[in-house]
């Protein structure tokens, strides 16, 4: 479980999000939605110290499983909470040096568990069928569909608790975007998802939690069917009119 506590961050003298305080349930897909330039992706990369990363900084605690994230390695954080990118990212090796690259830098070097968890980890991301015959041909070849299933499949490789995504789907067709969806629901008591998703519609289809952000603020945190059917804040209720 991540518990978040008072958060407050920025850049510079530039606060962005304030205090902030919720948890994310375990084995859930909790969305993130709200209009544009609300804070949302800050939030989100603020969930694995990326925002320090990029200049920023922020105040408060986030608790993994009890432990403050502050006393983790960077390395070992990022191992147990991973992220993918709304922009598709495929290194530039093969299919299945994209997978097999990560596994050896965590340790893992006889051939044929790096081929088991290479597989398992590529049918987890629904995409093991389509590309199994082309694992040594370069990944960037994939489309941005793949691609993006193949950096989903990547972030599994080290088994995290909590997968974080920011606007996963967001440049990808309707039949990526499902077998997308249909990966995260498959996957979830496994796994921890946290979305960040413009798209209404695709966290009412999967979410289990919505968190709903309006200009640096958490407006509201309830389940989905309580969320869409009855929404406590004006802000959100004027969103979801327009579905």
């Amino acid at each position: 479980m991540l518990t978040i506590e008072q958060i407050s961050c920025g850049f510079g003298r530039q606060e962005i999000l304030h205090d902030i305080s919720l948890t994310i349930p375990e084995g859930k897909i909790t969305a993130i939605v709200g209009q544009s330039g609300c804070g949302k992706t800050t939030f989100l990369k603020t969930l694995n110290r990326m925002i320090e990363e990029e200049g920023g900084f922020y105040k408060g605690k986030i608790i993994l499983d009890g432990e403050d994230i502050k006393g983790l390695s960077t390395e070992v954080l990022r191992t147990r909470i991973g992220m993918v990118f709304q922009q598709p990212i495929a290194f530039p090796y093969s299919i299945e040096k994209n997978l097999s690259y990560v596994l050896k830098y965590h340790g893992i070097r006889e051939a044929g568990e790096i081929e088991r968890i290479t597989r398992e980890c590529l049918q987890k991301a629904r995409l093991y069928d389509e590309i199994k015959d082309q694992l040594k041909k370069s990944a960037k070849k994939l489309s941005g569909g793949q691609k993006q299933r193949l950096a989903i499949a990547r972030s599994l490789c080290v088994n995290p608790e909590i997968l974080l995504l920011d606007e996963p789907c967001s440049a990808l067709d309707m039949k990526n975007t499902i077998a997308i969806e249909e990966t995260l629901l498959e996957l979830k008591g496994k796994y921890t998802f946290v979305i960040v998703t413009h798209n209404l519609a695709q966290a009412k289809r999967i979410a289990d939690q919505i968190i709903f952000m309006d200009q640096g603020r958490v407006l509201e945190v309830t389940d989905t069917k309580t969320f869409f059917e009855h929404p406590s804040s004006e802000p959100a209720r004027e969103q979801i009119q327009y579905m």
